[in-house]
């Protein structure tokens, strides 16, 4: 697991635990789906069936075109506009979202599947803290998603491992 300075101060001393039930339902009938391959992208089933967007061909690497696909803001239109309640639930969302996806990659898959959580503020008046989700798989010759997280200073950032998320949901 790495995170930036600004997930680090989020979080503080605390090593983070995930409940699949934090995730609103949607969510998790997205990761009950489960995953499927697009070429050599490893795809959210639920996400890909609805994507209409560019093609993997149009992306710069099969790397972005995991991200895009796979990435999803995270429900908060019943959250407190500010404060602790905010940013704690929509973590907890996003963290058993995560967790939930990672959990069900197949045994089989050739890559490992690392999962992204951001918190930055945005929305209308740019001082709404809003949360996103993605994956991408781990591809030889190609950077990270998130290859330097420390030079993100607006916004927190989290990476999974697999291996994480199995850590964090069991505690």
């Amino acid at each position: 697991m790495r995170m930036n300075a600004r997930m680090f101060e989020l979080l503080g001393t605390a090593e983070p635990h995930a409940r699949t039930e934090d995730a609103p339902e949607p969510f998790q009938a997205i990761a009950d789906a489960g995953w499927t391959r697009d070429g050599d992208a490893h795809l959210l089933t639920a996400l890909r069936s609805g994507y209409s967007g560019a093609g993997r061909m149009d992306f710069e690497d099969v790397i972005h075109y995991e991200a895009t696909v796979n990435g999803r803001g995270m429900t908060d239109y019943d959250l407190p506009a500010s404060g602790a309640e905010r940013r704690g639930t929509l973590l907890r969302r996003c963290l058993g979202y995560a967790c939930a996806a990672l959990r069900a990659v197949p045994d089989r898959q050739t890559r490992s599947v690392v999962g992204y959580v951001s918190l930055s503020e945005g929305g209308l008046a740019d001082n709404l803290l809003t949360a996103r989700v993605t994956f991408c798989s781990v591809h030889p010759g190609l950077p990270r998603y998130l290859d330097d997280m420390d030079s993100y200073t607006q916004e927190a950032l989290l990476e999974i491992e697999q291996e994480d998320a199995a850590a964090m949901l069991a505690k």
